[in-house]
């Protein structure tokens, strides 16, 4: 009599690994952002890290889909993080340089183009100031009105080129609150209108504009063919 086989044995189940999706993308990020925050206070070597940080982000982002969504997430805070320091160094280092060059405050104007009566405009040919703001009343010869309340404005051209510059570029215009201004034409008053006359290398020119009074702030526009617009403010 022969014994019966033996049961053959039931294999057993192993688990089956989770794929990793995006797992290396989400390293990378995390890397790269670390890089970032740690570079961002060296200033130059700071450009090539926010660049390397702004890679990170784009990684992490993509990471975020994948198996490894809180890695992914800490990468990209912190290449978010790189760039945000990376910005506040470089701006502190520029606000230290003109310190240190001792520049003026209206030279630094990084961007607005606008400036308070009284400052002045730095521009590629000439600097322009806008100041002195004079109350007056138009007398009975002047244009577009007569006896009226008005404000007049002294404006100074200073030619830093080594070119002649025509004084006839300028365009000089003005509003009050909403309105747009009328200039006034008063021989008596000095106010003539813009010159025409060249200013040489060095050299400036000083004359006056006057506006009818409106209500609100006064906002001077002064343009010329080789500069942007510029813009002075008084607040009233």
């Amino acid at each position: 009599m022969y014994a019966p086989n033996p049961p053959s044995p039931v294999p057993t189940a192993h688990p089956v690994p989770r794929p990793t999706k995006f797992a290396g993308l989400a390293w990378t990020a995390l890397i790269l952002g670390i890089v970032g925050v740690v570079g961002s206070p060296i200033i130059f070597f700071n450009n090539l890290t926010a660049v390397v940080a702004g890679v990170g982000f784009v990684l992490g982002v993509i990471a975020l889909f994948g198996s490894k969504k809180i890695l992914a997430a800490i990468g990209v805070v912190l290449c978010v993080l790189a760039v945000v320091f990376t910005v506040i160094a470089q701006g502190a280092a520029v606000k230290e340089l003109n310190e240190k060059l001792g520049l003026p405050e209206s030279d630094k104007k990084a961007s607005g183009q606008t400036y308070a009566v009284g400052e002045t405009h730095r521009g590629t040919a000439v600097d322009i100031t806008v100041a002195d703001p004079k109350a007056f009343t138009t007398g009975e010869y002047a244009a577009p009105a007569q006896n009226a309340k008005a404000t007049s404005y002294q404006v100074t051209v200073v030619n830093h080129s080594d070119k002649p510059w025509s004084a006839a570029m300028l365009l000089v215009q003005a509003t009050m609150g909403n309105t747009s201004a009328e200039q006034v034409f008063d021989t008596n008053a000095g106010l003539g209108g813009t010159p025409s006359q060249d200013i040489l290398p060095g050299k400036d020119l000083t004359f006056r504009v006057g506006f009818v009074d409106a209500p609100g702030d006064v906002t001077i526009q002064v343009g010329a063919v080789t500069d942007d617009k510029v813009y002075f403010v008084q607040k009233r």
